[in-house]
């Protein structure tokens, strides 16, 4: 009896060469959509963000400039605009604003520039817009990201305030026109 053995091919494990390169070629072109993608979504949505930051930033300073050059300040005790006038106004260096608020139990109606008035100056440091009260020698962080501050007398009593915010790529100026009380 003649005997016959069948060749039974083993099956293969695994992957071939071109399935392997084919795959890899695959992958790398869904790679190359994904972040195209990606980045198409999220630079828009950065952008919005640094824009927010800056706009509440020079909300802040606005609302600050706002309330020292709206012509007095608020009493300590009282809380009431009676005392306080502001009765002088400078600008150092065009980088500086300087007010003089009128103060003392007798106010004189005039800039002394020292007690009993009240000095306060609005200047940039470290990229801070700072508020110093020069009498109370008491400073606070009015706005951030702030890369200047650009004052400018216009005469007729009015001046031109510029600050600009710089935060990552985004840069904006904001201009503020006051006349004084």
């Amino acid at each position: 009896m003649i005997s016959q053995h069948r060749v039974h091919a083993r099956p293969k494990h695994g992957f071939t060469l071109l399935e392997m390169t084919i795959v890899s070629a695959l992958m790398g072109f869904l790679a190359v959509l994904i972040s195209t993608t990606w980045s198409a979504f999220i630079r828009p949505a950065a952008d919005v963000a640094q824009r927010c930051r800056i706009a509440q930033e020079a909300n802040l300073a606005v609302a600050s400039l706002t309330r020292d050059l709206a012509g007095s300040l608020a009493d300590n005790q009282t809380g009431t605009k009676a005392t306080f006038q502001v009765v002088g106004r400078q600008q150092p260096d065009n980088s500086q604003l300087r007010l003089c608020f009128d103060g003392g139990p007798t106010p004189n109606g005039t800039a002394d520039w020292s007690v009993p008035d009240t000095v306060v100056s609005y200047y940039v440091d470290s990229n801070q817009l700072i508020r110093w009260d020069e009498t109370a020698n008491t400073t606070f962080t009015v706005a951030k990201d702030v890369e200047s501050l650009y004052v400018e007398d216009l005469g007729n009593g009015e001046v031109q305030i510029n600050i600009r915010f710089r935060f990552r790529a985004i840069t904006r100026t904001y201009s503020l026109i006051a006349r004084d009380p």
